[in-house]
């Protein structure tokens, strides 16, 4: 489970807004059921005198106020800090934002999945790779196998992968290769990665992230843009809460199992301006890296 704040309008009649702000109603906790899964609740607030008590925000959220979703411009105010950098004893855990662990991952895994379908470049020549610390990807392996010539991971546990492996072994005749190197997967033609934060700037292939906090202006990274939700996640998902992050929340904290069908309306590369779809990012799979390269600066 878990709670999206929604502040209410503020009254625009004068006296109505003095009584808001002076006694403004105790947030509310509304229950909302999805048609599968476990429910969710819309926090909804009134705004006082000082803006959203977060104090009362906090309080109502209760045991979900570390599981919470903002609408966009509405973040909630910084945990205090000892002396020591840690947080203080008093206000522990404090109120959080959700933070998505697997869905995001798992869509740019798709995305991947339907560009290697629509390139034209043989499958025996295509080399793939995982940068999956965590193991996020251990069950979502087998559909790559009739698209690749050459599958590997990194992964410095390889204990997470090991039963992957014998599956594919087993089932179709492949090898996954397992490395805690972090040059193994510089030079493949696709690479799937949550986050990028162990990436030199140096890959070659085109990069399927959900990660646009770091930088890297002379790879190709490809990021979803303009998601669109299934229709029953769609008429659930409260005004100003990112489409994304619900459905993150929705697949990872209440089982909604149909918010993995979320769909990417467009995709964008940095330094490009232009959107991409999955048979532009097709064509520049088919194409030389370099090409790419030479419109966006030096490598």
């Amino acid at each position: 489970m878990f709670a999206c704040l929604q502040p209410l309008p503020k009254e625009n009649a004068p006296l109505a807004r003095l009584r808001q702000w002076r006694n403004p109603m105790p947030p509310q906790m509304i229950r909302v059921n999805p048609p599968t899964g476990a429910p969710f609740f819309r926090l909804e607030v009134q705004q006082g005198r000082d803006g959203i008590p977060w104090n009362a925000v906090e309080q109502a959220a209760g045991r979900l106020r570390t599981r919470m979703l903002f609408p966009e411009g509405v973040n909630p105010p910084p945990q205090p800090a000892t002396a020591a950098g840690k947080k203080s004893a008093a206000t522990e855990p404090g109120i959080r934002p959700f933070e998505p662990k697997r869905l995001p991952a798992l869509l740019a895994l798709r995305a991947a999945q339907q560009v290697l379908r629509r390139c034209e470049t043989p499958a025996r020549h295509l080399s793939v790779a995982l940068v999956d610390p965590r193991g996020l990807f251990t069950r979502s392996l087998e559909p790559l196998v009739p698209l690749v010539g050459n599958l590997r991971v990194y992964c410095p546990d390889f204990s997470l992968y090991r039963a992957a492996a014998a599956l594919l072994l087993e089932r179709y005749g492949m090898t996954l290769i397992l490395s805690d190197s972090l040059g193994c997967f510089a030079q493949c033609d696709v690479v799937v990665a949550p986050e990028l934060r162990l990436f030199t700037g140096r890959e070659r292939g085109l990069i399927f992230t959900p990660d646009q906090d770091t930088p890297l202006p002379n790879c190709r990274v490809v990021l979803g843009v303009n998601p669109q939700l299934p229709k029953a996640a769609a008429a659930l998902r409260p005004a100003g809460i990112d489409p994304l992050l619900f459905a993150s929340a929705l697949f990872e904290l209440c089982a909604v199992k149909e918010c993995e069908h979320l769909q990417f309306q467009a995709f964008c590369l940095p330094l490009r301006e232009e959107s991409f779809s999955i048979a532009d990012l097709a064509s520049l799979l088919d194409a030389p890296a370099p090409d790419f390269a030479v419109n966006n600066g030096p490598r």
